[in-house]
């Protein structure tokens, strides 16, 4: 059977089915399966199958460690070709949707789901998969094309990919099937590491055209590499044999750039986090694993010394968790060396017994070659950075308490960057890391930053100032379009560079960089920001927070699936000037509802000013706040 499927391929990756019509000619329900990665098994994320009427014809769910599905469709005969859906939580602990397909119908059919499989498509249909997905009826002619222009665009693809194809030792491209490859496994095999070796985005030119963007994700930043157009690669592929695909693509580079050297040493990346579950399992103390040989390389990695990271092995011990597979992040060296990394940043589910994701774990590692049985060649390393710091594309929006987008003077919704600088220890007792320090945009500009009695460092206009008081506002961490040190242009782009300048007590100067994930949401639709399901029929008021109460957002997540809430803040006071501020962290699993307690102020004083603030992040890690200002 899987010669038989990797046969029908079409050139690499045109399907996974075996029959030729659109029904399978059997009394017996076809059956479908798959894999859906991200480079790490996408594990427990939902499944739907669309055949090409847009009926839902078989639904399900991937396992929660190989991130495999297997779903008995509810047709006998769905009409082909079928649409695939895979929603989950991403070892990044990103919520992701990709999309796969199936071009001809069969007893037993195969569609792998990945970052890949959704460029594949993007290629074909000429558009975002989700967005077809969402209406197929209405896209009939763009699923027409799974079934004629398939396997030119997988052939145009692996032109663009070429240089990763050849670093992760696949010798014959034509054989690479990239969607129904029944033997495909997240394993850090050949095709998972051409997964891992790169970062595929879709988003859309300034005059709303929607494109295909590649980049290589071990380059400082990922910077896009590749851009294709789409409706203009459909223009081509119609052509057929007289097609030229290339004048698509709209960027210098026709082709991404690749990783040599470390993708065939990735192929044994995932020893390492076997080994430290093998540890795991001993129940060792703190101590012990601090000793341990896992950690004999490891300094710190964004402030987490050797001991920190012992204690909180030995309380993933005590709890019985355990770590999922590497997914690779980035490339964390200073001086990037082409083709290889050093400094390899990683992240993994944690996991309990039951495959149940409960958190992220991120981490440094580096390569060191073993030649001991049972020593992975992989091991724990660390970043070298003393504090954590990171840039996040961000826009916030200002709501009254029944929901209405409020107006006035500034934008709104206003869109900015990020700042995080790491201003507290993680360990108990959570005091100072740091008192001041600046953060210095692309194109030159200064901010100042200040320890302001919270888990990051706040912006202060006073230079130089050791202490500042946190509002409770975006403007305490991020650079807003009419906030003083808001740039705009360079400042707001994917990959922009901005650098940390600071020095810790009994320590030297530093500098350490950051680079933004995706661009400033500059133009974000209202529906983006998360809302309470309940503001469509009655208001949020400041009283309900002296009681405690549910929220639930779970109409906001049904429309916007590539999205998660991450957190809830309470901004409370008397006066507006020093209000008191309650963090609310939403721990996994993604959940769309969160019960706060009461809120009560210090002294027991009745506050006159009471904000509700939701944080979501999408897909590529932007940031989404809504605040709510709540009357009482």
């Amino acid at each position: 059977m899987a010669l038989s499927l990797a046969a029908c391929g079409g050139g690499g990756g045109a399907g996974g089915g075996t029959d030729t019509g659109t029904g399978t000619g059997s009394t017996t329900p076809p059956v479908l399966s798959g894999v859906a990665a991200t480079g790490a098994p996408l594990g427990s994320a939902s499944v739907t199958v669309l055949d090409a009427s847009g009926a839902t014809v078989g639904t399900g769910s991937t396992h929660p460690t190989d991130g495999s599905y297997k779903i008995t469709l509810s047709k006998q005969s769905p009409q082909a070709p079928l649409l695939v859906q895979a929603r989950g939580l991403s070892a990044l602990g990103d919520m992701v949707v990709l999309h796969s397909a199936v071009p001809k119908s069969a007893s037993t059919m195969v569609a792998n789901v990945s970052p890949l499989s959704e460029a594949l498509l993007a290629l074909t249909l000429g558009d975002a998969p989700r967005t077809v997905f969402s209406d197929v009826a209405g896209h009939s002619g763009a699923t027409a094309r799974l079934g004629t222009q398939l396997a030119a665009a997988a052939d145009f693809l692996k032109t663009l990919i070429k240089t990763n194809i050849s670093d992760a030792k696949i010798t014959d491209a034509t054989t690479l099937d990239l969607l129904g490859d029944a033997s495909f496994a997240a394993n850090k095999g050949a095709q998972d590491l051409l997964i891992e070796a790169l970062r595929v985005d879709l988003a859309s030119s300034s005059t709303g055209t929607p494109q295909l963007l590649l980049a290589n994700k071990l380059k400082p930043g990922a910077p896009v590499e590749v851009v294709v157009d789409l409706p203009t690669l459909q223009t081509e592929l119609a052509k057929g044999s007289s097609a030229t695909p290339l004048n698509a693509v709209t960027s210098t580079l026709k082709a991404t750039t690749g990783a040599t050297t470390l993708l065939p040493n990735a192929a044994s990346l995932d020893e390492l986090p076997a080994a430290i579950n093998k540890m795991l399992a001993q129940g060792l103390s703190a101590s012990a694993i601090s000793s341990h040989s896992l950690l004999s390389a490891f300094t710190v990695n964004d402030s987490r010394d050797k001991i920190s990271m012992a204690l909180y092995f030995a309380d993933l011990a005590s709890k019985n968790h355990e770590l999922g597979r590497f997914q690779i992040v980035a490339c964390l060296d200073d001086v990037f060396a082409s083709g290889n990394c050093t400094r390899l940043q990683v992240s993994a589910y944690v996991t309990d017994s039951a495959g149940k994701v409960l958190d992220i774990f991120q981490t440094t590692v580096n390569y060191l070659k073993s030649t001991t049985a049972g020593v992975p060649s992989w091991r724990l390393y660390g970043n070298g950075r003393t504090l954590e710091f990171n840039v996040i594309p961000m826009a916030v929006a200002s709501f009254a308490g029944d929901g209405s987008l409020q107006t006035g003077s500034t934008a709104n919704p206003r869109a900015g960057v990020q700042l995080d600088l790491q201003g507290q220890t993680l360990d108990a007792p959570i005091t100072s890391a740091l008192d001041s320090g600046v953060v210095q945009t692309p194109n030159g500009f200064a901010i100042a930053m200040a320890y302001c009695a919270r888990a990051r460092m706040c912006i202060t206009k006073v230079p130089g100032a050791t202490s500042t008081t946190a509002t409770g506002q975006a403007t305490d961490y991020a650079l807003l379009q009419d906030s003083i040190g808001w740039i705009g242009g360079a400042d707001a782009l994917r990959s922009a560079r901005y650098s940390a300048s600071f020095t810790q007590p009994g320590s030297t100067a530093r500098t350490q960089p950051a680079f933004l994930r995706a661009e400033v949401p500059a133009n974000p639709a209202t529906s983006r920001f998360p809302m309470i399901d309940e503001l469509g029929s009655s208001a949020l008021l400041g009283r309900q927070l002296t009681f405690g109460r549910k929220y639930s957002w779970a109409k906001w997540a049904a429309a916007n699936p590539d999205m998660r809430l991450l957190g809830m803040r309470l901004v409370q006071g008397t006066d507006p000037a020093s209000p008191t501020i309650r963090e609310i962290k939403l721990p996994l699993p993604v959940s769309t509802e969160q019960t706060l307690g009461p809120s009560v102020l210090p002294g027991g004083a009745t506050p006159t000013t009471s904000e509700l603030w939701l944080t979501a992040a999408d897909s590529q890690g932007r940031r989404f706040q809504s605040r709510f200002v709540l009357n009482y």
